[in-house]
C-alpha cells in the first residue's frame, strides 16, 4: 500500500474537517468511527478515494471509515492527531452521553473488549476439541487453561465498565467501582437467598448474579455518567475532587442495585427468551431471513449490536443461535468473492478478490463486502442468497455456538463444546454456504469477465 498508516490517518482527519471538528473517535474490528461537530466539513467522497480505505458512510449520525484488518494501526496514528477528549481510548472524567444512538453506544462499548472475549472463547473451544480427541483435560495444566478461558466472562462486568466509562466519558475507575458493587463478594454469596439480606433506606435490594450479565453494568455506568455530570456542575472547583466522585457513587450505585441492574438482568433474559421464541415459531425461516439480510446489516455497521444478545444467550441458555449464522455469513462473503475472482479477467481485480476471499474465510468480511460484493452487485446477491440458505441450515441441523467468538474458520473449535456432532453440523453449514455462494457468484457474474 503506497500510503502509510500515518499519512492515511492524517488525510482522514483532515477530510473530516480537522481534529477540532471531531468530538469522539473509536474503532471496531474493521472501521474507524467518528462523531463530528460540523457535518458540513466532512468530505466523504474524498475519503473513499484514499488508498487503504475500503469505504466510508454515515450511519445514525456517525461517520464510519472502513479500513479492514489494519484498522488498529491506523487508529493508533489517528489518536495523537485528536484533542484529548475526542479519542475513545483516552480516559476522561468530564463528559456525558451526547444523544448517541443506542446501536452506536453498544457497538462502541463492545468493540473495545472483543479481544478478551474472543481469547476466552477460542481457548474454551480448543480445550473442548482436545477432549474430543481423547486428551485428558482434568490435569493441572488444563485446569489453569480453563481458568484463563473463564476469566473474561466471569469478570465481564469489569471489562464492560471500563469500556462503557470511556464511551460515556466518565472516570474509568469510578466505572470499575460500579462493576465492583455488582460483583462484591457478599452480594455474590447472597444470590439465591430468599428473602434478600440487603436493604437500602428500608427498601429491599434484589439480588441477581451479574457475573455473566451485559446490560446491568452498562446501565449502571450510564447512570453514573449522568449523575457525575450533573453534580459536577454545582460543586465548587475546590471541592470537586472530594465530593463529586463520592456523591456520584452514593447516588448511582444504590439506584443501580435497586432499579437499573435488575431491569438490565430481566432485559437480558427477555432477549434470550425472545430469540428462542422467534426461532421456535419460525424455525428455518428465521434462520433464512437473518442470514439473507446479514450482509446488509454488516454493510451498515450494525452487526456488533447483536453482541449483547449473543452473550446473553450463552450466559442463560448455554449456547447461541446467532453466531452460527454470522459464521455462515463470513463463508458466504468468502465464497462470493472467490466465485467472482474466477470470472475476472483483470489480474489486479482478481488478486484483490482472492485476497478478500481469504480475509473473509478467516473472519473479516468487510474487505470482500466493500471491494468486491457492493461494487459488482451480483456477488452481493449471491452472498445474501447463500447466507440465507446457510442460516436456515443452522436451524435445521441444530448447529449451536457455545462460546463468544469472532465468526471465522479459526472459531470452528468452539463448536466442539457441543460435541463432535455439533461440530460436524457446523462444518456442513459453512461448507454448503461457501460452495453455494461461489457457484451463484460465478453464474451471476458474467459481466465481471469484461471489467478492466
Amino acid at each position: 500500500m503506497a500510503t502509510n498508516n500515518k499519512e492515511l490517518a492524517a488525510s482522514i482527519v483532515e477530510l473530516l474537517g480537522g481534529s477540532s471538528n471531531i468530538s469522539t473517535a473509536l474503532h471496531c474490528v474493521t472501521r474507524l468511527r467518528f462523531n463530528l461537530r460540523d457535518d458540513s466539513l466532512a468530505k466523504l467522497d474524498d475519503i473513499r478515494q484514499l488508498k487503504g480505505v475500503l469505504g466510508a458512510q454515515i450511519k445514525d449520525g456517525q461517520y464510519q471509515v472502513i479500513i479492514g484488518p489494519n484498522v488498529n494501526r491506523v487508529y493508533d496514528e489517528v489518536v495523537p492527531l485528536l484533542d484529548s477528549s475526542a479519542a475513545a481510548d483516552k480516559p476522561s472524567s468530564a463528559g456525558k452521553v451526547k444523544g448517541a444512538q443506542v446501536l452506536d453506544i453498544i457497538t462502541g462499548i463492545f468493540s473495545a473488549i472483543l479481544p478478551a472475549l474472543v481469547a476466552g472463547g477460542m481457548l474454551k473451544g480448543l480445550l473442548a476439541l482436545a477432549e474430543i480427541f481423547g486428551v485428558n483435560t482434568g490435569g493441572g495444566t488444563c485446569q489453569i487453561l480453563s481458568m484463563i478461558s473463564d476469566v473474561p466472562f466471569y469478570f465481564l462486568p469489569f471489562l464492560l465498565a471500563i469500556s462503557a466509562a470511556r464511551k460515556f466519558k466518565v472516570n474509568e475507575y469510578l466505572g470499575v467501582c460500579m462493576a465492583g458493587a455488582l460483583m462484591y463478594p457478599t452480594f455474590v454469596e447472597a444470590v439465591g437467598a430468599d428473602p434478600s439480606p440487603f436493604t437500602f433506606l428500608g427498601i429491599t435490594v434484589p439480588v441477581f448474579s451479574y457475573a455473566d450479565s451485559v446490560f446491568p453494568v452498562i446501565l449502571g455506568v450510564g447512570l453514573l455518567a449522568i449523575v457525575y455530570h450533573i453534580i459536577d456542575r454545582f460543586i465548587p472547583d475546590v471541592l470537586k475532587m472530594v465530593l463529586v466522585p463520592m456523591l456520584s457513587l452514593v447516588i448511582s450505585v444504590p439506584l443501580t442495585l435497586l432499579v437499573f441492574a435488575p431491569l438490565g438482568a430481566y432485559g437480558g433474559l427477555a432477549l434470550a427468551d425472545g430469540i428462542v421464541w422467534l426461532f421456535s415459531l419460525l424455525g428455518p425461516v428465521a434462520g433464512f431471513l437473518l442470514g439473507f439480510f446479514m450482509p446488509l446489516i454488516v454493510l451498515f455497521g450494525m452487526h456488533q449490536s447483536t453482541s449483547p444478545i449473543q452473550i446473553s444467550n450463552i450466559a442463560t441458555l448455554g449456547y447461541d443461535y446467532l453466531l452460527p449464522v454470522s459464521f455462515c455469513h463470513n463463508m458466504a462473503e468468502s465464497g462470493a468473492a472467490f466465485g467472482a475472482a474466477l470470472r475476472m479477467k483483470d489480474k489486479e481485480l482478481r488478486s484483490a478478490a482472492l485476497t478478500t476471499s481469504f480475509s473473509a474465510f478467516l473472519g473479516i468480511s468487510e474487505p470482500a463486502l466493500f471491494t468486491v460484493q457492493v461494487p459488482n452487485k451480483t456477488p452481493l446477491i449471491a452472498a445474501m442468497i447463500a447466507n440465507g440458505i446457510g442460516g436456515a441450515l443452522t436451524v435445521v441441523l441444530g448447529a449451536k455456538c457455545y462460546a463468544f467468538v469472532m465468526p471465522g474458520i479459526t472459531s470452528l473449535p468452539t463448536y466442539a463444546n457441543g460435541g463432535a456432532l455439533n461440530l460436524l453440523m457446523m462444518v456442513v453449514c459453512i461448507a454448503a454456504t461457501f460452495v453455494i455462494a461461489a457457484i451463484l457468484s460465478f453464474i451471476l457474474g458474467g459481466k465481471l469477465a469484461n471489467k478492466h
